[in-house]
């Protein structure tokens, strides 16, 4: 079945309240790129032209809307002193945060050339050479961790947690520093011709109660997307897990896309979704594990779901397609949300 856009057309129309011939789709197609060109996750996250083919030919493969930059939510605290390791077939790790206490403001100083630091370069080389290739007819999303995300990569956890209760100034102190640092690259890649995707799964209801993300994630997320829309663009933000006791607070952050993880997509589309597109929300270890008839039968459901979105919608994952996942169960979902997309207004060549 011949295409009537490309995705850039598609997601162009989508974002202007405009018909499309179908529902874009976007799998969260990321590192599991590496097993499409059969390299090591290590070396699909440390050289960024490995990473940009991997992704060209991951697209080339299954034919989604889509290309994704992502290597792990890590990549900002690095850049800022954190350490990390890199096993040979699996995701960057965490092994030591720049502090283990909260910082003290004196500690917070200024950094200068922040993309030359750590693996920030590797997106930025990755995006030029992708944007290079396809950039007139695909979008190019570079996924920015959040303030609030890269702050819990910067101090030691249980120390972290304890602060939004016990020393919250110093947390605010730290998220304002940190929210600098996300703008600062973040216009590395808009420059360099991506769509910055804010992607904030460590302010997820299965992280932080309502009332916190209300206080310590919501504001910083707004400073970052308020910046986004100088440029005139559409923000898609994303938050993993539980999202079902923030979602009516997830427009206020300014985003104009929503895309969700764990959260019946019914009660997102009623509570959300006058005010927000909605990006979402297949169940990935479904798409990993399920047969390709289970696939295609709950991507349909899931796509007739979504359509009902006042704002428009996009069918998606709800969070980053497992490496293992066989190339049939994402053809599958590709080819199932496509149809069950269609619009008939657009006929079909």
């Amino acid at each position: 079945m011949k295409e009537l856009l490309t995705p850039r057309e598609r997601f162009n129309l989508l974002v202007i309240d405009e018909p499309q011939d179908r529902v874009p789709v976007f799998p969260l197609v990321t590192s599991h790129a590496a097993r499409v060109a059969s390299i090591s996750v290590s070396e699909y996250v440390t050289d960024g032209r490995v990473m940009a083919e991997a992704q060209l030919l991951a697209r080339e493969k299954y034919g989604h809307d889509f290309i994704s930059f992502f290597s792990e939510v890590g990549i900002i605290a690095e850049a800022l002193g954190s350490e990390f390791e890199f096993p040979q077939d699996d995701l960057p790790m965490l092994v030591r945060p720049r502090w283990q206490e909260l910082p003290d403001e004196s500690a917070l100083t200024d950094f200068s050339s922040l993309s030359e630091k750590g693996r920030l370069c590797v997106y930025l080389e990755a995006i030029d050479v992708a944007y290079e290739a396809v950039g007139d007819r695909v979008p190019i999303l570079a996924y920015i961790p959040a303030p609030f995300t890269t702050c819990q990569h910067l101090v030691e956890t249980e120390n972290f947690l304890l602060g939004l209760m016990l020393e919250p100034r110093k947390i605010h102190d730290l998220l304002a520093w940190a929210t600098r640092a996300v703008i600062d690259f973040s216009r590395a890649c808009i420059e360099a011709g991506a769509l910055p995707l804010l992607v904030d799964p460590l302010a997820s209801g299965s992280v932080v109660s309502a009332e916190h993300f209300r206080e310590f994630c919501l504001p910083y997320e707004k400073r970052v997307i308020d910046y986004w829309h100088r440029y005139d663009l559409d923000v898609i933000l994303h938050i993993c897990g539980d999202t079902s006791g923030i979602v009516e607070l997830l427009p206020d952050t300014g985003a104009d896309l929503l895309s969700l993880d764990r959260i019946d997509l019914k009660q997102a589309v009623a509570k959300a979704g006058s005010r927000c597109r909605l990006i979402g929300n297949f169940h990935t270890t479904d798409i990993w594990l399920s047969s390709p008839e289970t696939i295609a039968q709950a991507a349909s459901e899931m796509v007739a779901t979504g359509r009902e979105c006042p704002m428009g919608y996009i069918a998606s994952t709800g969070c980053e397609i497992p490496l293992a996942t066989p190339a049939e169960n994402i053809r599958t979902f590709i080819r199932a949300c496509s149809e069950a997309g269609a619009n008939p207004q657009f006929g079909r060549v």
